[in-house]
């Protein structure tokens, strides 16, 4: 493992190890990776073996048991997915976007790090004893169907893969795991869905949820397999059906287990299910009670929202068409309860990936750009933050300064704390 930094005053530092020094062992261990790396530097004495110019030296260090010794390493160079699924976002991208756009992993560090779901497909045994050595715990897997036909259909794989066998190896040694189900209707839905519900709650507690989010379909489908979107009264009918079985669970084991995510409620018009519904909210992430956990977070500031401020502002908010209604109901109604200020939502209608994307976060800068320019009677133009990467831009490159600058109104980023923005803009 190739270093990149060496963090000031601390043990790395101490003993001479450099940037440029290639880690190869600890206590005998070879270092594959930070996780090998975060692993093994644990023990109180450690014997490293690092490489500089090509010639082998070794150093001896005592510390604290999980002290870390301040170096930082080379990013991870994770695996790519082999698979073809047929609902896959990736395939789904125009051309010319920036090259990390088009990049699949599929690797089981990442699904620990950050939470990226893994299908399991390739994974070796090697790395499975790996998972349970390390205590890779927890993991997130797509499963879509348990059926084997329906799965190698829907992965676009040959042969079975024996997901069920490793999901079991991995929940007989403790391993936390968490699966999603991406529902494409008349495809893995019907009785190939209660199959797969069944399947994965044989391994609770240790997989603790199931999700169920809605395949996502954009308008750069050329040449790849025609599939259904979850329309409204797809998502009414199938409401039901769901809490059920997830209530049946927390009868029987005292958890629901089984997760609907918020497009569902919301493309159907449907209420939001409570906050307890949610329990520890496993798969947030993944959009499931996001929503809940947004509109309770929001009730709360409102009790620290002034009554005025000081001059006359007028706030544009930005947002896909899947959470306008929450914002319409919710937000908007709330903020201009607050004196000498003015706020409306704009839709923006997603041009890019074609309108059966309506989801905030795939919102481009050019799209918003495009549809709000002749809004000249703002001061300020809110944009959420899941609309940027990382980086802080936007999927088609344009930067929020970009943005400002092209609008010549000021722009502020929003990412659920309504306190602090009405703070910067008054």
């Amino acid at each position: 493992m190739k270093v990149i930094e060496i963090e000031p005053d601390s043990l790395a530092t101490a003993v001479g190890i450099k940037p440029g020094d290639d880690i190869r062992k600890i206590n005998g261990h070879i270092i594959r990776d930070t996780i090998d790396y975060r692993f093994y530097r644990s023990d109180e004495y450690l014997e490293i073996e690092y490489y500089r110019s090509g010639i082998r030296h070794s150093v001896s260090i005592e510390k604290e048991f999980d002290q870390d010794l301040g170096i930082i390493f080379e990013d991870i160079r994770y695996k790519c997915c082999g698979n073809k699924c047929i609902f896959c976002f990736i395939d789904q991208n125009p051309a010319g976007m920036r090259s990390g756009l088009y990049l699949k992993d599929e690797d089981y560090r990442l699904s620990f790090i950050y939470g990226n779901y893994v299908t399991l497909t390739n994974i070796s045994r090697r790395a499975l004893d790996r998972i349970v050595e390390q205590r890779l715990s927890p993991l997130y897997i797509s499963v879509h169907s348990t059926d084997t036909e329906i799965r190698k259909q829907m992965l676009g794989i040959k042969k079975d893969d024996r997901l069920l066998e490793k999901i079991d190896f991995l929940a007989r040694h403790g391993i936390e795991l968490h699966t999603q189900i991406v529902l494409c209707p008349g495809f893995n839905d019907g009785e190939s869905l209660e199959k797969t519900i069944n399947d994965l709650s044989g391994f609770y507690p240790f997989l603790q949820s199931i999700a169920i989010v809605p395949v996502g379909l954009t308008r750069h489908r050329q040449n790849l397999p025609k599939l259904q979107p979850v329309s409204a009264d797809y998502a009414r009918q199938f409401i039901p059906t769901i809490e059920r079985v997830a209530n049946s669970f927390k009868h029987k084991i005292g958890d629901y287990l089984l997760y609907l995510a918020d497009e569902f409620y919301i493309l159907s018009g449907q209420n939001l299910p409570p906050m307890e519904r949610y329990e520890n909210f496993p798969q947030i992430e993944n959009g499931v009670g996001m929503t809940r956990s947004f509109i309770d977070l929001f009730e709360e500031q409102t009790i620290d929202f002034p009554h005025r401020i000081s001059q006359q502002r007028s706030m544009l908010l930005v947002t896909g068409k899947l959470a306008a209604p929450i914002l319409q109901n919710w937000v908007i109604p709330r903020l201009n309860k607050i004196e000498n200020l003015k706020t409306d939502l704009q839709i923006i209608e997603n041009q890019f990936y074609g309108n059966s994307v309506t989801v905030t976060g795939l919102l481009t800068g050019q799209d918003i750009y495009q549809q709000i320019a002749e809004q000249n009677r703002y001061d300020v133009i809110v944009l959420p933050a899941n609309c940027l990467n990382y980086d802080g831009i936007f999927l088609d490159n344009l930067s929020p300064q970009e943005l400002q600058n092209k609008l010549q109104r000021q722009i502020e980023i929003v990412d659920n704390d309504f306190v602090e923005l009405i703070e910067r803009i008054k």
